[in-house]
């Protein structure tokens, strides 16, 4: 979310709103660097997405999740990464990296791809849209990890609300996923089913994702099948392999965010390229 999208949508807040949500702005604005920092920025997102959609109330319940999980201690985050200065040997690595793509800006009909990538206990996330967004995330599997015994899906539909938290609310907007189980759930929180969850999974950030998809009658979910050449999937399926090599240590913050802020380049180009020739 840029600053100029944050300040649009802090400012219809009404007045307790956005005191609270001032508290957290931090959270949505800089690049992170911790796990539980992140939790706080994308629930503060799905919060302002729920006020945008006319649900104040929603807005506060995912807030008060956001303030409940807060880090103890102060951090010291670098600065937005668009804006960040190279930096040597980082002791920590941003749990997620988002950014966007200024040439590609504006495109419409948008569309959005989004992934999961699992491997060696460590699973990645990664989205982009066709107007220049894109955004990888990664974790590793921990004990008693919340995800349960479908954490591959779980990280599926993480993959949505990280694509969600950094698109502005209210865009229309197709959302191709290359997995079944996620399609299926998607489609019944946009429905409404919104205590439908992953089998054994107790993920605090599904059920608010879930709310805000049963008021979101501007998102489609449609299905594109996985590794078949499709230039979106592909591109989705490459950032959330480098959240997972990135989160596993393989990939440093600046080479992954290269590559990604490369491979989104290529990808949109060569997808515009027969739409701008028809």
């Amino acid at each position: 979310m840029s600053p100029a999208e944050f300040r649009a949508v802090y400012q219809a807040l009404p007045a307790d709103l956005q005191t609270r949500v001032g508290r957290l702005q931090r959270y949505v604005l800089v690049s992170l660097e911790c796990e539980g920092c992140v939790r706080v920025g994308v629930l503060t997102r799905l919060a302002l997405r729920s006020a945008a959609a006319g649900a104040p109330g929603e807005a506060a319940a995912v807030l008060s999740l956001a303030e409940r999980i807060l880090p103890v201690e102060e951090h010291t985050h670098p600065v937005s990464v668009t804006a960040q200065k190279p930096r040597t040997a980082p002791k920590k690595r941003p749990a997620q990296l988002t950014g966007r793509i200024g040439r590609w800006a504006g495109t419409r009909p948008l569309v959005a791809a989004t992934d999961a990538s699992w491997k060696d206990g460590c699973g990645g996330t990664g989205f982009l849209t066709t107007d220049g967004r894109w955004g990888f995330g990664g974790r590793p599997t921990v004990p008693q990890d919340p995800a349960g015994p479908s954490k591959i899906l779980v990280t599926e539909l993480r993959a949505v609300g990280l694509l969600l938290a950094e698109v502005p609310p209210g865009t229309p907007m197709t959302v191709l996923v290359d997995s079944r189980g996620a399609l299926d759930l998607l489609r019944r929180w946009r429905r409404g089913e919104t205590r439908a969850l992953p089998g054994g999974c107790s993920a605090p950030d599904l059920p608010p994702l879930a709310r805000l998809l049963a008021r979101s009658p501007e998102l489609r979910f449609e299905h594109v099948k996985a590794h078949s050449g499709h230039l979106l999937n592909e591109a989705a399926d490459a950032l959330a392999s480098i959240g997972r090599r990135h989160a596993a240590g393989a990939l440093g913050v600046h080479e992954a965010e290269e590559r990604s802020a490369g491979l989104v380049d290529s990808f949109l180009r060569s997808w515009s390229e027969p739409r701008l020739s028809a």
